[in-house]
């Protein structure tokens, strides 16, 4: 009985030993891969695998068994179930490419280790954007100062950019490109100082690359630009008025030239305080002149000054006194200063030109005076009619004995100072009308005649209707009738019969139609040189409050912007 029981034992033990099963390990995860950029500032994280037994818990040891992998580094080297290996690699001076490395752990009462694949892909570092500086500095003068140059290079693939100035007065070009491996790109820079004030602390822009790429992402990078802008000695090109009357109050000057701006001032040389100025553009400046300055005749030397560096200009005298000067001289009726024609009515704009009380023309046996409140012109040495004269204003009749040309001298003596002088120009005719407020445009002095009605101004509220006469009045007609003898300055009698007309008549158009001219000659009780024109409004003209209207006299049209009002 004992012995069977005995052999019931051994017979159930190795039975239980064939079936229990082996012991097992598996890792997680079964495999570990790594990635590493070139130049990367950190080393790939530590990756962990968890070993496991299926039984008990066996020791196990660790060894790299397949591949070089000195770049591998595992922790710990051995332990016991259940467990973990800390996977550490260094890439550090490893070329591009894919390293490969298999771990074996051996356990015990394991027939096979487990094996896990270890994999490390280096890739290469970013392309990067180089800019051979970050800073610039400008300064001007020079005016513009040159232009500057930042080399671009790639570190790697090619590396498209884009580059926009933040100031406007700064540029940069190109603006778009792509920088390819071996190749440099020169990036110019120009700063302009034309809307910029001087002053001592530098204005400060900047300018962004911005690049982009296969293998790298979007970075944008700065260049600092500091652009110190110095003032220039300024200039002085021309002082209005010329002159400056003697006890004359505060005068207004108006200075031009270039490199002004608001710090420039204007003085009076040897005067410590500057003049009151005002700023009009960096080539104009109004400065006023105080009376004090304006007690004793001499002359005034005007400088204008910049700070340091710029200093101060050249100085312009401006005469102190009652010196007659001429500023302008044009038709009376259009202000037009192209060119004047014998017998045309004209003003002569200037200062001290005239009397302090103005006077008008007076007439002695049929002809106008040709000196008139101690006022005497002449032109192309022929004395002239005058019909007004004041302090800065005279009108006179320009001789009919002129000779055409340009460069003819225009003199107005006064009898106590030194004549003022002026050249122009003289052609056979130069028509300006007259128009109603006397500036040279807009709606014309004109008269509406019809049977009916008798006559009227022609005014938007009284129009001239088609068909209507129109008595328009004009000077600068020219020379037209040499057989009266003499004629100028003659005030055209009521007893002249007939009386002269233009021949050819001059040519009218009203709203762009042709109209008829059924006269063109002088007013009685005028001097001659005044022309009356009739004309016949046509049917085919155009209607309205401000139709256009052109006289046009030997060839030569009258001013621009003159009109009529014309109903149907």
């Amino acid at each position: 009985m004992t012995k069977q029981l005995v052999l019931l034992f051994l017979s159930a033990s190795f039975l239980q030993a064939a079936t229990t099963p082996p012991v097992s390990v598996t890792a997680a995860p079964a495999f570990v891969t790594f990635s590493y950029q070139i130049g990367a500032p950190k080393l790939p994280a530590a990756q962990t695998v968890a070993l496991r037994a299926t039984a008990g818990t066996p020791a196990f040891t660790t060894a790299i068994t397949a591949g070089s992998a000195p770049w591998l580094t595992l922790s710990p080297d051995n332990g016991k179930l259940p467990g973990s290996i800390s996977f550490q690699v260094n890439p550090t001076s490893l070329a591009v490419g894919s390293y490969t490395a298999t771990v074996s752990v051996t356990v015990v009462g394991v027939t096979s280790p487990v094996t896990i694949p270890v994999t490390l892909n280096v890739t290469a570092a970013p392309s990067a954007l180089t800019l051979s500086a970050t800073a610039l500095t400008f300064s001007a003068p020079p005016i513009p100062p040159a232009p500057q140059v930042i080399q671009l290079s790639t570190t790697g693939s090619p590396i498209s950019f884009t580059a926009a100035a933040g100031s406007p007065w700064l540029s940069v070009s190109p603006a778009v490109g792509v920088v390819l491996p071996g190749e440099k790109i020169s990036l110019v820079l120009t700063a302009d100082p034309t809307s910029l004030n001087p002053q001592a602390a530098p204005y400060v822009g900047k300018v962004t690359v911005t690049q982009s790429g296969s293998g790298t992402a979007a970075r944008a990078q700065t260049i600092t630009v500091s652009f110190t802008v110095n003032s220039s000695a300024p200039t002085i090109a021309s002082v209005w008025p010329g002159t400056l009357p003697l006890n004359g109050g505060p005068q207004t000057l108006t200075i031009r030239g270039i490199n002004f701006y608001s710090a420039t001032v204007a003085k009076i040389q040897g005067v410590t305080t500057p003049l009151t100025a005002t700023l009009l553009s960096p080539t104009a400046m109004l400065a006023v002149v105080p009376a004090a300055q304006l007690l004793a005749a001499g002359t005034l030397n005007v400088i204008v000054s910049n700070p340091a560096p710029g200093g101060d200009s050249a100085p312009v005298p401006v005469p102190v006194g009652n010196v007659p000067s001429i500023q302008a001289v044009g038709n009376v009726a259009s202000y037009g200063a192209a060119a004047v024609s014998p017998g045309e009515l004209v003003t002569i704009f200037g200062s001290n030109i005239g009397p302090a009380t103005p006077a008008s023309m007076t007439v002695t046996n049929g002809f106008v005076d040709t000196t008139l409140g101690g006022v005497t012109v002449s032109i192309d040495n022929q004395a002239a009619p005058l019909l007004y004269v004041s302090e800065n204003q005279v009108t006179v009749q320009v001789p009919y004995e002129v000779t055409l040309g340009a460069g003819k001298q225009v003199s107005i003596a006064n009898g106590t100072n030194p004549p003022a002088t002026a050249t122009v120009s003289i052609a056979a005719t130069a028509p300006g009308l007259f128009t109603a407020d006397g500036s040279g445009a807009g709606p014309a002095a004109a008269l509406n005649f019809s049977a009916a009605a008798g006559y009227t101004l022609n005014t938007a509220a009284t129009p001239a209707k088609l068909g209507d006469t129109i008595l328009l009045y004009l000077t600068g007609e020219g020379d037209y009738n040499p057989t009266i003898t003499p004629r100028t300055g003659l005030v055209i009698p009521a007893a002249m019969s007939p009386l002269p007309q233009l021949n050819p008549l001059p040519t009218v158009t009203i709203g762009g139609a042709a109209a008829t001219v059924s006269y063109a000659g002088p007013l009685v009780g005028s001097i001659l040189g005044l022309l009356q024109i009739n004309v016949v409004v046509p049917a085919s003209a155009a209607t309205g409050q401000a139709v256009p209207l052109v006289v046009t006299v030997g060839g030569i049209a009258g001013q621009a912007g003159v009109t009529l009002s014309v109903h149907p």
